[in-house]
């Protein structure tokens, strides 16, 4: 990735020193169970956020279109079917990138600056990571510890790179 206006190297080498903890073969194990996951998107990204609002239902105060809408209307609310689609726009503008580096680093840099535009956290990062290996394991017969380790690993690069924007602010 070429450096964009106001983007140190030493961001630009950050990002690209997370990335490259993903092995090709992590790679590949990522887009095989994404593939079966993205088969049914906005399914199964509701999936994983309503898991995560039981889980935290304080999570839900992050997104406004989300803070007026009772917790026992959240499940069928339009907005939420809103924001699955949208994470899985996001999730997939990654996964489909990651064989292309300076791809995969344009998509990281567009989500990690959006999540720290909304206050998103590491922590809120690593506590959605639960929910998403559930469904991906719902979704593909094959899930094993190789598919656990490779998703865990992608979802702390994600992690690392918000805070690596935020820095920034």
């Amino acid at each position: 990735m070429d450096k964009t206006e106001g983007e140190s190297d030493e961001t630009v080498m950050a990002v690209r020193q997370q990335l490259s903890r993903l092995t090709e073969r992590q790679h590949a194990v990522i887009v095989r169970t994404f593939e079966k996951m993205g088969s049914n998107p906005v399914k199964n990204a509701l999936q994983v956020l309503v898991r995560l609002f039981a889980e935290y239902p304080q999570y839900k105060r992050i997104w406004p279109q989300f803070r007026a809408i009772p917790d026992s209307a959240l499940i069928n609310a339009i907005e939420l079917r809103r924001h699955a689609s949208v994470y899985m726009c996001g999730l997939t503008a990654i996964i489909h990138s990651m064989n292309q580096e300076d791809e995969l680093e344009i998509q990281m840099k567009r989500i990690a600056k959006a999540h720290v535009k909304w206050n998103v956290h590491r922590s809120h990062v690593e506590n959605m990571l639960d929910p998403v290996l559930e469904v991906i394991k719902e979704c593909n017969d094959d899930y094993d510890e190789e598919a656990k380790q490779a998703w865990t690993t992608l979802y702390d690069i994600i992690a690392e790179v918000i805070e690596i924007y935020r820095s920034k602010v």
